[in-house]
């Protein structure tokens, strides 16, 4: 028997390395400029530009977490297409990597900031910092209890 898919509406997420995600999901949670953004299916067309952060996408009974960078998403009555720089689940994040990046990302917005560079690149070193907490966010709630207790660990130790 075929599926029903008339209450979906089919998610594509593109990054520059790859298409993340394609399939039909009964809603999407979004993370905008504006906030998060939820979407079902027969949704009015609209454009929003995305913040880094976590989004919720709901498969049947199933609910999936993952983050993704900065981009855009366009989204019609049938589909949601995400184009961002990245998107991640929780499993493919290196705890350490994403502590380090954003200590280093502070260290260096400080830094430019206090040297008064350009107001773009300054913007370029927030967007670091933002893509770094998203991921620890990520973490902290849908992430292994390894993962969880590794960055607990970091954070006591550098914060």
């Amino acid at each position: 028997m075929a599926e029903d898919n008339r209450h979906k509406i089919k998610l594509i997420i593109i990054t520059p390395k790859k298409t993340f995600y394609e399939g039909m999901v009964s809603s999407a949670t979004l993370p905008t400029i504006d906030g998060e953004f939820g979407v079902m299916a027969g949704h009015t067309p609209f454009v929003a530009a995305l913040f880094p952060g976590i989004c919720t996408v709901r498969v049947d009974d199933e609910l999936m977490h993952f983050v993704i960078s900065e981009g855009y998403a366009e989204i019609n009555q049938r589909t949601i297409i995400i184009i961002c720089n990245s998107a991640e689940w929780p499993e493919e994040i290196k705890v350490g990597q994403i502590f380090e990046s954003y200590r280093d990302s502070m260290a260096e917005l400080e830094r430019h900031s206090k040297e008064g560079d350009s107001q773009v690149y300054v913007e370029d070193v927030r967007r670091m910092v933002d893509r770094s907490l998203a991921r620890m966010r990520l973490i902290e709630r849908y992430g292994s209890d390894i993962q969880k207790s590794r960055l607990a660990q970091l954070k006591e130790e550098g914060l």
